[in-house]
């Protein structure tokens, strides 16, 4: 089903509010750790993206990072 181009316009700006993070094993440096990952995600029915999510809001709770207002930031480009 093809989209509305109000609902391109709809999906482009929800998109530029949106951040994204990536991880990529290589092969020959780390790709066993990749595979290591995709094991365990698989063993555990969790998707990369939730783990990673907890794995850093774990890490940023432990260093005590505070939230900040999202009303005075423009996360666009960050």
């Amino acid at each position: 089903m093809a989209l509305t181009e109000a609902e391109k316009r709809a999906q482009k700006k929800y998109n530029a509010k949106t951040i994204t993070v990536a991880a990529s094993y290589k092969p020959g440096t780390d790709i066993m750790e990749g595979i290591r990952l995709k094991t365990y995600l698989a063993s555990t029915g969790q998707s990369a993206n939730s783990y990673i999510k907890g794995l850093i809001k774990a890490d940023l709770d432990k260093r005590n990072i505070p939230y900040v207002d999202m009303d005075s930031m423009d996360i666009r480009n960050k």
